[in-house]
């Protein structure tokens, strides 16, 4: 059986139609319905329910997709041990993580991963946790880097890098007390701004406010760096990593507040598939990230 068919199938449930699997292979449209068909005919039933809103698998076709999966698995880890043999670890792995994150811990990483692992190709994307862990499970990512106090994902594995301190920050003129927490009513009649949803810490300092305010509706910036300029403008306070506010503390434009009592602490984990062979690029790149972030860049 050509493995092309297979990639072609679960692009077509992982992204919910024809269209939009041929758009992320780079096919068009009739490419993947005849991959789709050949499956079909291999298989002797229907492997996909087609409706109006999209396509999801039939009882075969749910059984097809899990058993593809491990077989471009292997297909991949036989690829990588033959080419391993005589070489160095080769080839590309492709890695996400939160915004802060990418910017923060792995970019200082980085260089010095391309140094030490010159024939590895390391793509980053930026991605909230559930995003992350899709892309994981969807076999579009090999390794993710995720901020929350304790997930527990199924199908996937952790490594806890530490303990992720977050300040809560407001501009120097803020009317807000600085020798004790603030309350839930304080926060929220300062006014939030979040991150993008799916940010644990964001949407549980939402929560808190929204506690107090039912009413309250903050608004929602998607980057640190927005958020950052538009707390220093004197638009709210904002939860962030410390690592993120450090400079701006420093140099006065932001001033630090005590957050309201009970909010979790957040750690940084390194994830991946549970199942899923590791190469020996995303072996090499795992085993860097978790010296250089958990031996020194992650605070705890």
């Amino acid at each position: 059986m050509d493995t092309r068919l297979l990639t072609t199938f679960l692009a077509v449930l992982r992204t919910g139609g024809m269209t939009a699997a041929a758009a992320e292979l780079g096919f068009v449209q009739s490419t993947v319905t005849a991959h789709v068909q050949a499956l079909e005919r291999i298989a002797g039933t229907p492997l996909l329910d087609r409706r109006p809103g999209g396509v999801s698998p039939t009882l075969a076709g749910a059984l097809l997709a899990e058993r593809a999966r491990s077989i471009l698995d292997l297909q991949e880890r036989m690829l990588a041990e033959v080419t391993a043999a005589a070489t160095e670890p080769s080839g590309p792995v492709r890695l996400q993580a939160p915004e802060s994150v990418c910017a923060y811990w792995l970019a200082p990483v980085l260089p010095g991963l391309r140094e030490a692992l010159p024939d590895v190709s390391v793509s980053l994307s930026p991605a909230d946790t559930r995003t992350a862990l899709t892309a994981l499970a969807d076999r579009r990512a090999d390794l993710a880097l995720v901020l929350e106090p304790s997930p527990d994902p199924s199908g996937v594995e952790l490594v806890d890098l530490g303990v992720q301190p977050l300040s809560l920050v407001a501009a120097p003129a803020a009317p807000l007390p600085r020798d004790r927490p603030l309350t839930p009513a304080e926060l929220a009649e300062a006014g939030v701004i979040l991150l993008e949803e799916g940010c644990s810490y964001s949407d549980e300092i939402a929560a808190v406010a929204a506690a107090a305010d039912p009413t309250a509706n903050p608004p929602r910036f998607g980057g640190i760096e927005t958020a950052k300029r538009c707390v220093a403008a004197g638009l709210g306070v904002a939860l962030l990593p410390a690592v993120t506010v450090a400079g701006e503390l420093a140099a006065g434009t932001l001033t630090e507040l005590r957050p309201p009592a009970g909010l979790s602490r957040q750690r940084l984990w390194l994830a991946e598939p549970a199942s899923r062979w590791r190469s020996p690029a995303v072996d090499a790149v795992r085993t860097a990230l978790i010296g250089s972030i958990a031996g020194g860049t992650a605070r705890s």
